[in-house]
């Protein structure tokens, strides 16, 4: 029993606790949010239109878990009345490090929408322990640590985050955490937290998408390359942090000029903040860009977010006072008095 578990507290910290860089980026792979995923690919992945990413790992997991496809554990999830979202193997950072798994630090969001959490966690601890999703990662733990390296990699080789710096004309208030989802490929999405356990961190899940031009199939090795656009986004995050609370009641007065989509679609109210976050996050991640790789690369990704965010197209025009005026603005909040002033005074 000492040598299990001195073997599952090594393979914790070098698969969890990887790459910790000194430019305050880490990637990791944790192995509580991979064995939700694991478990969130078996119970569904036969159901969903978009399927986990083709790789040798995914072989692997395939043939590995073949005599548990019909684990009660699974059967149950699967007739539960609605399933949780693509963001559940987010819940992993806030479980205890061993099985079984339970609920150490109150996350933020509601991972856990299909049942009650207690509820899912009875079942899910179930499979891991009878399905033995422990002995599956640790036989894995190199390959997660070379795929960390690779992705970290592939961001530090870009230089992506000095021109992140130079663009806001700081450096980063907090660190930057990267957890990559090998499995589940429908999204990414934050991991926001106000506890003092992950106290000036920004936490982010990335997922393993599929690039199809590649026609990858479960001969192929994972070869996880992260968007340099997603990644400008999430960090972006750190450095606007401040604009919002520091001019909530004035940018309150006009919270309607956010909740209206390119495709005039009404949001709730309680959006406001996030869709005022996200567009200005969007439009300086397509300034940033067009600034490293040219106007066409700043165009082609200032016209994707123009399809959800009216404003993108405009407010990226006007983001042309910022960056030709650099002398003036040492810092992107040297800015922000002139960005309120142009929401204020905004007109289709």
């Amino acid at each position: 029993m000492r040598i299990k578990s001195f073997l599952f507290g090594l393979f914790f910290m070098v698969a969890s606790n990887a790459l910790h860089a000194k430019n305050g980026l880490t990637v990791e792979i944790d192995h509580r949010m991979e064995a939700l995923s694991i478990f969130y690919t078996l119970a569904t992945a036969d159901t969903f239109d978009i399927k986990p990413t083709p790789s040798t790992y995914y072989k692997d997991l395939q043939e590995y878990f073949a005599p548990f496809k019909d684990h009660r554990s699974l059967n149950w999830y699967r007739n539960l009345k609605s399933w949780d979202g693509y963001d559940i193997a987010s819940l992993g950072l806030f479980l205890s490090d061993r099985h079984p798994l339970k609920v150490k630090v109150q996350p933020e969001g509601h991972y856990i929408v299909s049942s009650p959490v207690d509820t899912f966690l009875y079942h899910f601890n179930n499979f891991y322990k009878e399905c033995k999703v422990g002995e599956f990662i640790r036989r894995h733990g190199d390959l997660y640590r070379s795929i960390c390296e690779s992705a970290k990699g592939t961001i530090d080789t870009s230089g992506i985050l000095g021109d992140i710096q130079a663009f806001y004309g700081k450096t980063s208030p907090g660190e930057f955490a990267v957890y990559l989802d090998l499995l589940n490929n429908m999204g990414n999405n934050a991991i926001p937290s106000d506890s003092k356990k992950f106290k000036g961190k920004r936490m982010f899940r990335l997922a393993y998408l599929n690039d199809k031009a590649k026609s990858l199939t479960n001969d192929d090795a994972v070869a996880f390359t992260p968007q340099l656009n997603i990644i400008t986004q999430e960090i972006s995050h750190l450095f606007l942090q401040s604009f919002i609370p520091s001019y909530r009641q004035e940018l309150f007065t006009i919270r309607n000029l956010f909740l209206t989509t390119s495709k005039g679609e009404t949001l709730k109210e309680s959006q406001w903040e996030n869709e005022a976050d996200e567009l200005i996050v969007r439009v300086c991640t397509a300034k940033i860009l067009e600034q490293k790789f040219g106007k066409e690369k700043g165009s082609k990704e200032i016209e994707n977010q123009s399809r959800h965010f009216r404003l993108a197209k405009p407010m990226y025009a006007f983001f042309d006072t910022y960056t030709s005026n650099r002398n003036e603005f040492k810092t992107f909040a040297d800015f922000y008095p002139n960005l309120l002033r142009y929401l204020e005074g905004y007109n289709e």
